[in-house]
């Protein structure tokens, strides 16, 4: 028994024996080796880098833009004013609106303006050029040049107007009129015997209905017809209703008929003292497109004091008259005569203080002989005391004096 513990101990001393050993053998080698240093992530640039260079090409792109914008603004770059007459093209092509036609208008008109400055600076420089080489040129004894063939009668002109220095002006337009036409005839609307109209007709007069309510809703049914008698019924509530509310719609309404005989209530409206009621009055003139000289000329014609004296104070109280004095010089016809029949109005009806009161304030003589040109044409003897009262004004020009003098002995009498 003792043998066999004997040899199982032994057996057990040679199997762990080599392990021991191969343990003790591997934590020396183990405790030998390097300590193993931890990798370092290294930074990558490569965005940096593309960032920068992205950065560098555009402004590179930025600076030469910048110079051939410059080159192009040049008074003889030819993609400036090519460029320019390409947005014209394009605008009226498709439409454009007007303020696209006057930005392009003052461009070519600042180039317009280098071109020219550069000339005249550079007048010397052209002149020698242009003489030498016509002294190399040989023309055909007795042979007009080309340049005098061309300019003919234009180049004499230009050459006395040179040497004096005076440029006449164009006579302006207002001068051109020497009588007032007759307002031109327009389509009556027609009359109409519809039950509904008449009922609202009569529902639309305060003494029939006191309700507010109900005469609106007459208002509303009138705005269905348009007819003269609708027109008529529109008009005594525009001027006479007590409600402004009604008044301000009754306007609006005849405003939306856009007929030639809701001209003259609506004007009568601009006089009314309710502030709403003035301003519908206003919007529905700037709805209003046919003719307004017609319609000026239309309420003189008919001969009544009463009736052009209201007309022209509404007129005077809407701010028609303070902004009529610059069309009456203005270069075209059509202003021209609008205010030349406003301002006739002014002087039949009487009411010609706003008249001279611009004229004692006015320092243009251009203004004054319009105004008396005006006054010439109406032929009318109502102006006669406040010519004369015009004339005693000091520090009146000898000409403005001998054009009152005129306007005075056009109408009949001789000035004393």
């Amino acid at each position: 028994m003792n043998n066999k513990q004997a040899n199982s101990k032994l057996t057990i001393w040679f199997i762990l024996n080599p392990a021991s050993l191969l343990l003790i053998f591997s934590a020396q080698l183990y405790a030998q080796m390097p300590t193993p240093t931890p990798v370092q992530d290294v930074e990558d640039y490569t965005w940096w880098y593309v960032t920068l260079f992205i950065l560098i090409l555009g402004f590179v792109a930025a600076v030469g833009w910048w110079f051939s914008s410059k080159q192009s603004e040049s008074p003889f770059g030819g993609s400036g004013s090519g460029g320019s007459r390409n947005g014209i093209g394009e605008a009226n092509g498709r439409g454009g609106s007007s303020a696209d036609a006057a930005d392009c208008a003052e461009i070519n008109a600042v180039d317009a303006e280098k071109e020219l400055e550069w000339l005249r600076k550079n007048n010397g420089i052209i002149n020698r050029r242009g003489k030498k080489k016509a002294a190399k040129q040989k023309f055909p004894e007795g042979l007009p040049r080309p340049s005098k063939v061309f300019e003919g009668n234009g180049a004499e002109a230009a050459a006395v107007q040179e040497t004096s220095g005076v440029t006449k002006a164009p006579a302006l337009p207002v001068y051109g009129f020497s009588k007032l036409e007759l307002a031109r005839p327009f389509n009556l609307l027609p009359l109409s015997n519809d039950e509904a109209l008449l009922s609202a007709i009569e529902q639309t007069q305060e003494e029939f209905e006191e309700d507010e309510e109900v005469r609106e809703l007459s208002v509303r049914i009138l705005a269905a017809f348009k007819t003269r008698n609708s027109v008529e019924a529109l008009s005594q509530v525009a001027l006479y209703d007590l409600s402004s509310n009604l008044r301000s719609k009754a306007v609006s309404i005849l405003a939306d008929f856009h007929h030639e005989s809701v001209f003259e209530t609506i004007l009568l409206a601009c006089a009314d003292p309710t502030r709403e009621v003035r301003a519908a009055a206003a919007r529905g003139f700037t709805r209003l497109t046919f003719d307004r000289a017609d319609a000026w000329t239309r309420i003189a014609e008919t001969g009544e004091p009463g009736r052009m004296r209201h007309a022209a104070r509404a007129a005077i109280e809407g701010g028609f008259v303070d902004r009529i004095f610059d069309r009456l010089i203005h270069p075209d016809s059509k202003h021209a005569y609008e205010a030349v029949t406003l301002l006739s109005l002014l002087v039949i009806s009487g009411e010609t203080g706003p008249i001279f009161q611009r004229l004692r304030n006015e320092r243009n003589p251009e203004m004054w002989r319009a105004v008396l040109h005006v006054i010439k044409i109406t032929d009318s003897q109502n102006i006669l005391n406040d010519l004369y009262a015009l004339l005693e004004q000091k520090g009146l020009a000898p000409d403005l004096k001998k054009a009152i003098d005129e306007t005075i002995e056009s109408v009949g009498l001789v000035a004393a």
